[in-house]
């Protein structure tokens, strides 16, 4: 791809469009950033885009600022109906992610891992595995950094970790991965998709491109994923918690591959640090990723054997009076706070809530009612969730997060586990589900610090 002196327009400046534009810019493309936000780190980030030569526009998008330009450059939060993606379609404008930019540069071998839960423990233990295995390594995209500010890094023998959102895989035409992994499909960004099958059709795009010598490793146990091996010329790995599916499977605390008609174990996970049968999915993931690029069995079990919780993400923090405290502020999906309730070997206070993305709550009302004793809903969706749960009989709101999480606590009885499992994302309260857990953290500390007292 060819940038010198094309008149480039980049959409948003947050991580991913900061990325671009400074990429854009060692480039020698003429750059133009916009962002309809005026936050204290967009306007960071456009006081030094200014001072390196570009053109920034913020606190609004014009037409007038996107005159002439040949390329637009969208992050991932820009939504569709934004007036550059508008403009755009109206003069029949090419618009491309940072992940479609950042790949026309890439030198290395790409694993990319797509799923609405599970992607970032996933793509973590993977990057981990090569790691260990003597491999150079980098993990980018949706977690650490973005793809564009690994690529100067990455050489022929890198391997590129790549956690993908459905918003990245929108934009990113001729992007291709030598391994793609779909690790499951439930209703999620529906504010953004409208519907499961626009939702499915982009993240689909992960293997769109990919060639009959590429490997695609497919989550058997959900209908939606399995029913992708249909659609692509690469090479289908299966996993699946049932031993009678999958090329890899879950059975007596083992991890097997079959080949044929004969089966192995492969990984023994009696000594693992990651519990729970969602951890187990995307262990057998992982493996499978392994499996694809020939790493050393012992290798990889060694990992596993060492690779505990990541923050955020059903991490237990400690207790207070004999109350739990796990943090799971990652979960942005009804699917991701099921598995933190089925995770808990205690009764749960259920602390839910923050910005809407469409999510049907309904889904685990029964399960709620079941597991959990009380529920605490903060936030902008606290009543709409409240709604979806009409049979529960113990149900407070709160519309602050740091009330709601003294209120959890308050409700709660020794024995008992304040689980923060939100369903949504963070943005009315919050900069990002990292701040939002970080809180959570603060208050656990400061209750702590007050019953030691």
């Amino acid at each position: 791809m060819k940038l010198k002196n094309k008149k480039i327009a980049v959409i948003g400046l947050g991580k991913s469009g900061f990325a671009a534009a400074k990429f854009l810019l060692t480039q020698k493309a003429q750059v133009c950033a916009t962002d309809s936000s005026s936050k204290k780190e967009v306007l960071e980030n456009a006081g030094y885009l200014r001072s390196v030569g570009a053109e920034v526009e913020t606190g609004g998008h014009t037409e007038e600022f996107l005159q002439n330009v040949d390329l637009i450059v969208t992050s991932p939060g820009v939504p569709r109906d934004s007036l550059p993606l508008e403009f755009a379609k109206k003069k029949k404008i090419s618009v491309i992610s940072e992940v479609e930019l950042a790949y026309q540069f890439c030198q290395g071998l790409i694993v990319a891992v797509t799923g609405s839960n599970g992607k970032t423990t996933t793509c973590n233990l993977i990057h981990r595995m090569i790691s260990d295995a003597g491999r150079p390594s980098v993990l980018c995209g949706n977690v650490g950094y973005s793809f564009l500010e690994a690529v100067p890094g990455i050489g022929p023998e890198t391997v590129v970790v790549l956690e993908l959102s459905s918003f990245q895989l929108e934009d990113s035409p001729t992007f291709r991965s030598s391994i793609a992994v779909v690790l499951n499909v439930s209703a999620n960004h529906l504010d953004r998709h409208k519907t499961i099958e626009n939702y499915t059709l982009a993240k689909e795009k992960i293997f769109k491109n990919q060639k009959a010598s590429d490997h695609l490793i497919l989550n058997y146990d959900d209908p939606i994923v399995r029913s992708m091996s249909k659609k692509t010329k690469s090479k289908v790995i299966f996993y699946s918690q049932n031993h009678l599916q999958g090329d890899i499977f879950w059975q007596d605390h083992m991890v097997w591959i079959r080949r044929g008609r004969a089966k192995k174990t492969f990984l023994d996970a009696a000594d693992f640090q990651l519990k729970g049968m969602h951890n187990m999915q995307n262990i057998m993931a992982a493996a499978a990723v392994g499996m694809a690029l020939k790493l050393p069995r012992e290798k990889m079990q060694k990992t596993l054997e060492s690779f505990k919780t990541l923050e955020h993400r059903i991490e237990l923090m400690g207790q207070v009076r004999g109350i739990h405290f796990v943090n799971d502020s990652k979960s942005t999906t009804v699917e991701s706070t099921r598995a933190a309730i089925l995770a808990s070997e205690t009764p749960v206070i259920l602390l839910a809530g923050g910005r809407d993305k469409g999510a049907p709550f309904s889904e685990i009302e029964m399960l709620v009612r079941e597991r959990v004793r009380t529920v605490v809903l903060y936030g902008e969706a606290r009543e709409k969730i409240a709604a979806a749960w009409p049979t529960l009989s113990s149900v407070r709101t709160e519309r602050d997060f740091h009330q709601a999480v003294r209120l959890a606590y308050e409700e709660a009885r020794p024995g008992d586990t304040v689980l923060l499992s939100p369903m949504c994302t963070s943005f009315d309260q919050f900069s990002s589900y990292e701040h939002r857990g970080e809180t959570f953290k603060q208050i656990f500390h400061e209750l702590e610090k007050q019953w030691t007292l």
